[in-house]
């Protein structure tokens, strides 16, 4: 049996209420969502995402360029460079090689089989899940002036600056990994070889399904040992990462752990990963440099008309045409009664339509 019940007028008109007003708050949220994307010109965040396209491009269409018409693959550098920087020891396969193959050590060696085969899986994806986290992290922040923050954005210059510089560099001076050094000694390389997993191998085995042998010997780039991109993505991750301690702290344990893992795997020799590092803090000078003239360039294109249409109305007075950058590196004593008036007028307004502009107190 179904039981009705009958609204009265006044109940009635109290629902419609509710519905109406909850409809508001979805679009108003939906037109929030979509003010924060377009905060930035389409133009300048194609640019901006620029050396990350020529690096891909770079990267997946190496293995068409003909084997006669590339650089002999050197095979001996490297593990000079490494003696030297070691003083004759190595840290390949560490600890690996100072445990014995019993069985009562099979658990440990599974252990750090798989923990050093998870770093190198997850890092072709956190830099990815970085880039969304620092967007998400910086979408409603603004600088002092109420200009949006363009971290997200520069952190995809950078990275693309030195993954650029990097695979470059591979391909001009192809060197051979240390599973290679380990396998054939000086013998000369060529380019038909394919990839191979190394220490995965031990994790293809645990699992039982050749995932890293796949991977690896589809590799566009087998002769790459120079510069490590393992060892320089997380660090650019920790240099980009938001100044908070915690997240410092697990930035500087992940750089720990990818290192330890490309020795342990011997995918790589110290001096690689060193010289990812140096990589990473030439590409962020340079891109740093960079960036800022290209902001200037793209001074009166760099927000998008919306956004500048809203910063408009909620300042209520018109925003100064000067040449000043729009960060936060200003000269506050230079624009420091620009600066007020600006603040004080938005301070004024109502932000409720736009509540990504909330701007801190001078």
């Amino acid at each position: 049996m179904m039981w009705t019940r009958k609204l009265n007028k006044r109940q009635l008109y109290q629902r419609l209420g509710q519905t109406k007003e909850k409809f508001t708050f979805t679009l108003r949220h939906l037109i929030d969502r979509l003010y924060d994307l377009t905060r930035f010109s389409l133009t300048f965040k194609f640019v901006l995402i620029t050396p990350v396209l020529i690096w891909l491009i770079m990267f997946q269409f190496s293995k068409y360029i003909p084997y006669n018409q590339r650089p002999t693959i050197d095979v001996t550098t490297l593990p000079k460079l490494e003696s030297l920087l070691l003083l004759g020891s190595s840290l390949q396969h560490f600890p690996r090689n100072l445990i014995p193959e019993k069985e009562q050590f099979k658990d440990l060696l599974t252990f750090l089989d798989m923990t050093a085969a998870f770093a190198y899986l997850i890092h072709f994806v956190v830099t990815w899940i970085f880039a969304v986290f620092l967007f998400l992290y910086y979408r409603k922040k603004t600088t002092t002036l109420g200009y949006p923050v363009i971290q997200p954005y520069t952190f995809l210059w950078c990275f693309g600056f030195l993954n650029v510089f990097a695979v470059g560099t591979q391909l001009v001076w192809p060197t051979a990994p240390p599973w290679y050094v380990e396998a054939y000694g000086d013998t000369p390389a060529n380019y038909t070889m394919p990839g191979e997993p190394a220490g995965l191998v031990h994790a293809d085995d645990f699992l039982q399904y050749p995932l890293f042998r796949n991977l690896y010997g589809h590799s566009p780039i087998v002769f790459g040992s120079f510069p490590s991109l393992h060892g320089a993505w997380p660090i650019v991750i920790t240099i980009f990462a938001p100044s908070i301690r915690s997240l410092k702290i697990i930035g500087t344990s992940y750089v720990i752990l990818v290192w330890w893992a490309a020795l342990y795997l011997n995918h790589h020799f110290l001096v690689d990963l060193v010289g990812g590092g140096l990589y990473v803090v030439v590409s962020y000078y340079i891109g740093s440099w960079t960036l800022k003239a290209l902001k200037k360039l793209f001074r009166d294109k760099m927000l998008s008309p919306s956004f500048k249409f809203g910063l408009d109305k909620i300042s209520g007075c018109e925003l100064v045409d000067d040449d000043c950058e729009l960060d936060e590196m200003m000269d506050a004593h230079e624009y420091a009664f620009t600066t007020k008036q600006q603040l004080l007028c938005r301070k004024a307004a109502s932000t409720d339509a736009l509540p990504l502009l909330n701007v801190e107190e001078v």
